[in-house]
């Protein structure tokens, strides 16, 4: 998979976690909590710049409340 298609993927997973937050009312450091992994994380996915393990995707997609899938639908 080419660079930018990787980069592509990571900023719509981090837009899309951002939206679910912020229409379910959370903080950054209220989503950290509910998936019990660091605020900093939750920042470096928001922004497109990590590269999150499948268990802290995991641990996202349940404390949204969303399938995983719909994190990269």
């Amino acid at each position: 998979m080419a660079r930018s298609a990787r980069a592509d993927i990571k900023r719509s997973l981090g837009q899309r976690v951002r939206d679910r937050r912020l229409s379910l009312n959370m903080s950054q450091e209220d989503l950290a909590s509910e998936a019990d992994i660091r605020r900093a994380l939750i920042s470096e996915i928001e922004r497109g710049e990590a590269n999150p393990t499948l268990e802290s995707v995991i641990r996202l997609a349940a404390a949204l409340r969303i399938d995983l899938s719909e994190l990269f639908d």
